[in-house]
């Protein structure tokens, strides 16, 4: 019989974080993953059930799902790592959710929206700080005005730090610039492409573009054709990734990237617990019509890597008591955008 929430990459910062929320829970968890004795200390620590595959062995993924409703797939970079997990879902009628923030997963697995349709099956990437928070805001500005034609979103994290996972997955695209939504369509842009001051609340902070999960998910969830999305940060680092654009071809060299791996795995797996509970994510949003008229709004969250903890075991629940729609689904346009109020501490600030 089905019934089991699989979490695939398990004992990484952000799974293991998972995992040890769903071991406080009543929810039928395997945990799981390639390595067999990071799994075992895993288990017997939280003491859940696990089980070893590897991403790599079709056979060993379908042995994991075949009694699975959903899987939590965790194992980043998920660039190499979504194809043949969703593959594995389709094949053993499990649903798929991931904690991405990759706009080539999200494009890639949209692509995969008639097979998932067809076996009656979900599919939704990024259902973590990435894209959650601003997927929801996208949401309530589409509906707030539906002729908007300019969409712009924009975050800033106040405590927290970053993982190993994201860390690495920021070397896979270092030298690859920017992307925006256009007309429509993706545009590769320069590193660092729009900076501007942006009125988080009371705090003000600058931000540039990056090339976030939502100029894929926001264009699904609200079909406005000009997406921006910006992340506060200091101007040392702006400046740092301006100067990036001239140096691109060594950026992308396999061999600058493995010097920066091994310096990533010197430094703290993530960000310590007071620093999780502690820390606040600040969301904000504006869309422009075709007339000039203008809408803003921001909302204040848990801190990234504790919001993504509790969304994807709490869309996970969702799933797995049937509450699913068949094929490519976005968190809001799925769930609406008072998904992310279902966290406790999120508040407006103003709307």
């Amino acid at each position: 019989m089905k019934g089991k929430i699989v979490i695939y990459g398990s004992y990484g910062y952000t799974g293991d974080l998972i995992a040890e929320l769903a071991a406080k829970t009543e929810m039928p968890v395997l945990l799981s993953g390639r390595n067999t004795e990071k799994l075992k200390r895993q288990g017997e620590r939280l003491q859940l059930p696990v089980k070893s595959a590897s991403i790599d062995s079709s056979g060993e993924l379908d042995e994991l799902l075949h009694d699975a409703d959903v899987v939590i797939h965790c194992a980043g970079p998920f660039i190499h790592t979504w194809k043949p997990m969703a593959e594995a879902c389709l094949r053993n009628h499990c649903h798929y959710l991931d904690i991405t923030g990759e706009v080539g997963v999200f494009e890639s697995l949209m692509g995969m929206d008639h097979q998932f349709r067809e076996s009656n099956l979900m599919v939704m990437p990024g259902v973590g700080f990435d894209v959650v928070p601003t997927d929801c805001m996208a949401a309530y500005l589409y509906q707030s005005m539906p002729d908007a034609t300019l969409l712009e979103l924009g975050f800033m994290g106040l405590g927290g730090g970053i993982s190993h996972g994201t860390a690495k997955t920021m070397i896979e695209n270092l030298g690859s610039g920017g992307l925006i939504r256009e007309g429509g369509v993706l545009k590769n842009v320069k590193t660092a492409y729009k900076s501007k001051w942006i009125q988080f609340g009371k705090k003000k902070a600058y931000a540039v573009t990056i090339p976030w999960g939502d100029i894929s998910t926001a264009y699904r969830t609200t079909g406005i054709e000009n997406i921006y999305v910006y992340m506060a940060a200091k101007p040392a680092m702006i400046r740092a990734m301006k100067i990036s654009n001239y140096f691109a071809p060594v950026l992308r060299s396999r061999w600058f990237r493995k010097r920066l791996t091994k310096q990533v795995n010197k430094w703290p797996s993530g960000p310590e617990r007071e620093a999780r509970t502690d820390g606040k994510s600040y969301i904000w949003g504006s869309v422009i019509n075709g007339k000039g008229e203008k809408k803003e709004a921001v909302f204040v969250t848990k801190e990234g890597y504790q919001l993504t903890t509790e969304m994807s075991l709490l869309i996970a629940q969702k799933v797995s008591a049937g509450d699913f729609t068949s094929g490519y689904q976005t968190p809001a346009g799925k769930f609406g955008e008072q998904l992310i109020f279902e966290i406790e501490k999120t508040e407006w600030i103003f709307q």
